[in-house]
């Protein structure tokens, strides 16, 4: 009854084990024992039982090393090995970093190459610091007999959510977490705490910034913006535009492709959700109406205040056609008729729609009204495009020894009418401006490196000088300045005006609403950092933020940020679930270095004073 009740414990106490081991947060991960690699110093067997039909025969004389990446400290797992062999038994052992024994397996003989098995969890688990491990597999042949282990796949656990193929793979190196002391002129603890909020959203896109983080502190008075160099070391610097899985930036709005016009025709939708419909009076006329709605200022867009163009492409005609667009215009009145007539020699036309005609608060149509004696089109497409942006125009306003500053106007600026007006200490102003760029020279080129970027919506963009032998580094998370508007998906604020003093390189920032701030910029060669102080708000304190951090993240190892590190303790990854959380320093940084603007910077903001202390 004793070694009952005592056996019953046990395993009561393994199955209890057991539901704690499969409750906890892991991830399934597999990497292939094929790669470039393993393929030059191993026999390749294709097998068509393999993931990828090809597997890696390891012999006695051969052992296998496979490169393991982790992103973070973690509890790492070998759930399995998916091999196959041929006649003779064998054994193989697993180890971690030449001495963290994982198990040892048996093989039994085998009858195929091309039928695998699967060995099932090892026994053993390790806890792996973040960066690069090396896992062996070795064949001990005990009588001589047998060829080895083709191997195809391992499969791990590791109990980091945000861990990936890629980087368990080493394709997305990710390396130990640094340091960020307080960057601000003496230490910040006797300032109120502020706080951060995740507000972020998922993208597939590269070029949307789904990184949204605001910063809350009702009592701020000054704080600092620092933007040094990665923590992490690498020295490529890719920084190409990457429009993958982003058709929002494509100049078209919509199109239909090879359709009938008839009063019979059915009703189209496309994939933008624009909607065609026919309509006739006559056996003479045909109305083809197309009914969509355009994005606008509250989605960050210029859609609906851009100029069209419309194309219509014929791919036959019976006869001579007169074709006759209108449009609802902004305010809902019909546009006058604008008449095309189409023939045989001539199947294509482009009408031109004016700016500031479509609205993004309400439903946008199109009418055309196809008139012939003998009716019967067929349309290569239909098609709405964004007419081209006229190219900005960049004018030096003042260059110096000391600093080279760059106003830029930009034809159809989403805040418009909104610009702002630039006043220098010279007497010189400047009106109408979308966003300034600021330079400082370098001593390794002769020239000027570009530190910071100022747009009209309070979007900052900050970057340290660029390092010598390279001729330009991107910019990457932003930080938007002062009290956002919420009418908007995307943040943004509205510089009224700019007060410029080049030479101590200090500006006076006001708002629209009345706000203003004073940012003194200090760029050196390992950081450029911006003194935000004396700051002044209208509106309330405790429910508008301070100040924005914008940025990406798509995926481990295509991001502009992916970690958050609060008073240089706690680090939270940027896609968590965190909610809202205190501290007097926050630095916004990468773990894993990026292929997507690989050396723009980190960005660290420390709350240096608040009004009562």
């Amino acid at each position: 009854m004793c070694r009952y009740s005592t056996a019953m414990v046990r395993l009561t106490l393994t199955l209890i084990y057991s539901l704690l081991i499969s409750l906890e947060v892991t991830k399934a991960l597999i990497l292939p024992a094929y790669n470039l690699r393993s393929a030059s110093n191993h026999k390749v067997m294709a097998l068509s039982g393999a993931t990828d039909g090809k597997a890696v025969l390891v012999s006695q004389e051969q052992p296998l090393s496979l490169n393991v990446c982790i992103r973070k400290q973690s509890m790492v797992r070998l759930d399995d090995v998916r091999f196959s062999n041929y006649n003779y038994s064998t054994f193989f052992n697993v180890t971690f970093n030449s001495g963290e024994w994982m198990g040892t397996f048996y093989v039994r003989p085998g009858m195929d190459w091309n039928r695998f098995k699967n060995t099932g969890i090892f026994p053993h688990r390790y806890t792996l610091e973040p960066g690069w491990h090396v896992i062996k597999i070795y064949v001990m042949d005990y009588f001589g007999y047998t060829e080895g282990i083709a191997v195809d796949t391992l499969q791990f656990s590791v109990d980091d959510p945000w861990m990936d193929n890629d980087i368990l793979s080493c394709k997305t190196i990710c390396t130990e977490k640094n340091r960020f002391p307080v960057r601000s002129p003496s230490s910040s603890e006797n300032a109120l705490p502020s706080g951060i909020e995740q507000r972020s959203f998922s993208t597939k896109c590269a070029e949307v910034d789904n990184i949204d983080i605001p910063l809350y502190n009702a009592h701020v008075d000054s704080f600092t913006i620092t933007a040094s160099l990665p923590q992490y070391k690498s020295f490529s610097n890719r920084r190409e535009e990457n429009t993958t899985n982003c058709p929002h930036l494509s100049p078209e709005l919509w199109r239909f492709d090879n359709f009938n016009v008839s009063s019979s025709s059915a009703e189209i939708i496309n994939n933008k959700g624009a909607r065609m419909s026919f309509y006739s009076t006559s056996s003479n006329e045909v109305y083809i109406i197309v009914r969509f709605f355009l994005e606008g200022q509250k989605k960050g867009s210029v859609d609906a205040k851009i100029g069209s163009l419309l194309t219509l492409h014929l791919k036959t005609l019976t006869a001579p056609t007169m074709i006759k667009l209108r449009y609802k215009e902004k305010w809902g009145n019909l546009s006058l008729p604008i008449t095309h007539n189409f023939t045989h020699q001539n199947l294509q036309f482009t009408w031109t729609i004016p700016d500031f005609t479509w609205t993004e608060d309400s439903l946008n149509y199109i009418i055309l009204t196809a008139e012939s004696e003998n009716l019967a089109l067929l349309v290569n497409h239909l098609r709405l495009e964004k007419r081209a942006f006229k190219p900005e125009k960049h004018v030096t306003i003042y260059k110096s020894d000391d600093v080279h500053i760059v106003a830029v106007y930009v034809e159809m600026w989403w805040l418009a009418p909104d610009r702002m007006t630039v006043y220098l200490t010279n007497g010189q102003t400047y009106e109408d401006v979308a966003y300034l760029q600021i330079y400082r020279p370098i001593p390794w080129n002769n020239g000027y490196s570009q530190v910071l970027v100022l747009y009209q919506d309070g979007n900052a963009r900050f970057i340290p000088v660029t390092p010598e032998g390279l001729d330009w580094i991107p910019f990457g998370t932003s930080v938007i300045l002062g009290q956002t508007y919420s009418d908007s998906i995307r943040p943004y604020t509205s510089i009224k005006q700019l007060n410029i003093d080049p030479e101590r390189w200090t500006m006076r920032i006001f708002f629209k609403d009345g706000g203003s701030m004073l940012m003194k910029i200090n760029s050196t060669y390992s950081e450029t950092q911006a003194h935000v102080s004396e700051v002044f708000f209208t509106r309330d304190r405790y429910t508008l933020p301070f100040a924005t951090v914008r940025s990406m993240y798509v995926s481990e190892g295509n991001t502009d940020v992916d970690s958050v590190k609060v008073d240089d303790k706690e680090t939270y990854h940027i896609m968590d679930q965190w909610g809202y959380v205190q501290g007097r320093s926050f630095a916004f940084y990468r773990s894993c270095i990026s292929r997507h603007l690989t050396l723009s910077p980190d960005i660290q903001i420390d709350v240096f004073k608040t009004k009562i202390s």
